[in-house]
Order: structure tokens, then sequence, then C-alpha cells
């Protein structure tokens, strides 16, 4: 589109410029009337020209005007009168024409290229800072509309309009929206199917007046299986389980989630609320429920260096503390970075601490601890390093432990 626009703009240039570079040509090989005569053919060249543009009848009003005039002032020349009014004129009358090129060039942009996409996004972007007015909103409606009908193929305008409608409240609407971008969503692109299935299911809930259904729970149970850990369909199911009457997977549910969340958090907070409620359902209902798992996943560790490590070590080598899975992949579950000149200090490790999401001591039970001081700077194990580590270390409701570095690392 930009590309057609600019040499659109290359020829219509050249349209303009040419007959005004073989007016002076002519305009200096023919004096008297021969100059008259090649001024006049000029003139009804150009005038044609006018006539066949399309453009609004003031401008051609004004451009014949233009015309009018220089031909008057190219006379004055040719009987031997001042000729700098008709240069002047002509001059002007192609600037003119090269202006008009231009903002009819521009204008094309902003119809058929991505003018509109521009101001939708520069709507968006102000909207993330401040609240859109109502002609504002309705105006962003009417370009996400407008973008998703002209590039059918860019979903991404299909989901913002999705998210426009949830965020006016109107939720029949965006479900629909969602319910209709799944079908054109490609069945590989797992992660964003999951993520609009969820917006698609809470779309429907509070359009319903939040009444939750089976459809609507077994609809997040197929994003979560596309999607494990992922905290917002996780917290709707727990909700939708919760409505159903399904309390113990509305409690399997909030605890995937809030092993993910900041200890003490708001939103922490509210899941245990909700986690403890549906507890206390199943246990007037004569189930057992344990919720010891709910102790904060913390690790206490003191850490020293044997005296014999301290004088090999420089005291600006890295130290890592890292927690792991018994039997489990290197990917630490928590790790905290000291130096050599810290030791001895104790540090704590938990949630906060994680590498990736859905992998924290919160996880787990039990953990191995691992103190390093690492000689290359890196985490991982390499020859030369020394270290000290403990087993079978419970990840809740355990004493502080002590970890000393005193064995050297022969490879890994």
């Amino acid at each position: 589109m930009i590309t057609g626009l600019i040499g659109l703009l290359v020829v219509l240039l050249l349209v303009l410029l040419y007959p005004a570079i073989r007016n002076a040509q002519a305009e200096a090989a023919t004096p008297g009337k021969l100059q008259a005569q090649e001024n006049l053919r000029l003139y009804k060249e150009r005038v044609a020209d006018v006539e066949a543009m399309d453009i609004s009848e003031d401008d051609r009003k004004a451009m014949m005007l233009e015309l009018d005039r220089e031909l008057l002032a190219a006379a004055d020349k040719a009987a031997g009168f001042h000729t700098g009014p008709g240069k002047a004129a002509r001059f002007a009358f192609t600037s003119f024409l090269i202006l008009l090129s231009l903002a009819a060039t521009y204008s094309l942009y902003m119809s058929w290229g991505a003018g509109n996409e521009v101001r939708a996004t520069q709507l968006l972007e102000y909207s993330a800072t401040s609240e859109l007015s109502e002609t504002e909103y309705k105006e962003l409606e009417k370009r996400l509309d407008s973008a998703g009908a002209r590039d059918p193929e860019n979903l991404e305008w299909a989901f913002l309009r999705g998210r426009l409608l949830e965020a006016e409240a109107r939720f029949a609407e965006a479900a629909e929206a969602y319910e209709n971008l799944l079908t054109k969503l490609p069945d590989e692109q797992v992660q964003d199917r999951a993520a609009i299935m969820t917006s698609m299911v809470q779309a429907r809930f509070f359009s319903t007046g939040q009444q939750a259904t089976d459809e609507l729970y077994n609809t997040l149970k197929e994003a979560l299986a596309l999607a494990p850990g992922q905290r917002k369909p996780l917290g709707l199911a727990g909700i939708m389980a919760y409505e159903l009457g399904n309390y113990q997977q509305a409690i399997e549910h909030w605890k995937a989630l809030w092993i993910q969340l900041p200890e003490g958090s708001m939103e922490a907070r509210t899941i245990a609320n909700g986690i403890g409620r549906a507890a206390e359902v199943l246990e007037e209902q004569g189930t057992r429920v344990d919720l010891s798992w709910m102790v904060p996943a913390r690790v206490e560790v003191t850490v020293a260096l044997s005296d014999d490590v301290r004088q090999q070590v420089p005291v600006n080598a890295t130290v890592f503390v890292l927690a792991r899975k018994l039997d489990g992949p290197p990917m630490p579950l928590a790790v905290q970075r000291l130096v050599v000149s810290q030791l001895p200090t104790t540090v704590v490790l938990d949630n906060s601490m994680a590498m990736a999401a859905g992998a924290s001591i919160g996880d787990v039970d039990e953990v191995t601890i691992t103190a390093r001081v690492s000689l290359s700077g890196q985490p991982m194990a390499q020859a030369g390093d020394w270290q000290g580590q403990v087993f079978n270390v419970p990840t809740r409701g355990s004493e502080a432990i002590q970890v000393t570095i005193s064995e050297q690392v022969s490879g890994e």
C-alpha cells in the first residue's frame, strides 16, 4: 500500500513538473507570436489536465483562475512587458499542485493504509493511563471493527475489540466476539486459545449474572489442559467449581493458584479465604480436609565456610544458595545470591525466589539445599567450585538449617 502511494506521488510530480519545464524551454526558444501560440497550446493542455483531475469544484475553480492569470502574464511577456509575474505564477501553480498531490497521498494513506490502525493504537495507549470519554469509546470500537474488517487475518484487532466490550460491561457481546475469534484461531496456538477461552468464559459468566454452569466449567478445564498453571483460568475454575458445589475441586484449583502468589499479598489472602470456606463446607459434610500445605513454604538457611575453604577462595567470589527438588530437574526452585565476604549469614528461601511459574518450593514437600562458591560466577557447578549440601529438608515448618561449604566439586 505505502509503496503504491509513493509510486503514485512520483508519477504525479513528473506530470506536474514536466509541463513547467517544457514551458520554460519553449519560452526561451520561440519569441513573439510563436511564444504566444506556444503559451496558448500549453494553456489548453493544462486546462484539460485540471478538468480531468478528481478534485472538488472549489479547487478546480482556483486552479483555473491560476491558469488564466498565467496565460495573461505570458501574453504580457510576449508583447514585451515585464515577465516576472508570469514566472512567479507558474512557480506558484506548480508548487500548489505538488502540495495538493502530497496532501492527497497522505489522505489516501490515512484512509486506505494504516491510518485507522494508528488512531486505534493511540486510543488504546491513552486508555491504559486515562479513562476514555463516551465519544472516544465509540470511536475506538468503530476503528477496531474497521481494522478487523479490513484485515481479517490479523486476529489481534478482534481480541482487542472483545477486551473493549468487556471494559464497557457489554459482556454478552464480548463473549460472542471471543467465541468468533476461537473459530478462526489455529489449533496449534494453544496458549492463545487457552487465554481466549478463559476470557470467553469470564464474559459469559458476567453476562448471566455470575451463574456458573457445567459448560463454562468444562471450557475452563479445557483451557487449563492447554496451558496448565495459568493464574486466570485457575481462579475462575475455582469459582465455577465452588458455585457448582464441587468444593474439593475448587480447593485443588485454588491451591495451584495460591502457591504461585507472593506470600502475604492481597490476592493470596483472598484465595486463602476461598479455600477456607470450601474446606469448612466439606468438614460440615463429614470430609476431613488437610490444609497443612497452606503453611507458607520457606526454608531458613545459615551458610558458612569451613576454615580451609575460606583460605582458598576470593572474598568477592559468588555464592549461590539453591533449593532443588529431590531427584528432579537441575533448575532450582529457589535461589539466593551472595558473595564470600558476607559469610556466615542466614537467608530465607521461599516462593518469591522461584525462577519459573509453577516451579517453586511451595510445590514440593522436601528439597535439597546447596550452598556453593562459584569461581566462574555461574550457578551450574563446575570443577574447582566449593559447596555444601543438606538433603530432605522440609519446605514447611522446619527449623533453620546449617550448611557449611567444605567440599570441592570434582565435576558434574
